[in-house]
């Protein structure tokens, strides 16, 4: 998770970041020691949450030929997955709720490593202004 080091951006901003996991609450802190994720961290392995928030999931999200060329990307750039724990079937994705609760932007996840991109989401901040 890269976007935890735009979190001055984003407070700047006027906006918080969350971390919504889909794994065991015992793994919250080995996140936190992997991404050096400060902030606040649920999780939800009921996946309710994902649902409402209309993220994909699903064998064919999952594994696919552009999640395996983000993954050659990423071994590439000398990332290195950890155990999954949760649903490795479950994408993520991005919300800007507005404090009246309206979602304003989302980017929802195809399959691993498609992540919003930290430029993307602050544009999308700054329009939400």
């Amino acid at each position: 998770m890269q976007l935890h080091r735009a979190i001055g951006d984003i407070h700047a901003a006027g906006a918080e970041l969350y971390v919504i996991g889909n794994g065991a609450s015992m793994f919250i802190e080995g996140f936190r020691e992997t991404t050096g994720f400060a902030g606040p961290v649920y999780t939800d392995p009921s996946l309710a949450v994902f649902r409402a928030a209309e993220l994909k999931r699903g064998f064919f999200h999952t594994v696919n030929v552009a999640s395996a060329a983000r993954s050659i990307g990423s071994l590439a750039r000398g990332f290195r997955q950890g155990r999954t724990q949760g649903d490795a079937l479950q994408q993520g994705g991005v919300m800007i709720v507005s404090r009246a609760g309206a979602v304003v932007w989302q980017h929802v996840s195809d399959g691993p490593g498609d992540n919003a991109k930290p430029a993307d989401i602050l544009r999308a901040l700054a329009a939400a202004a």
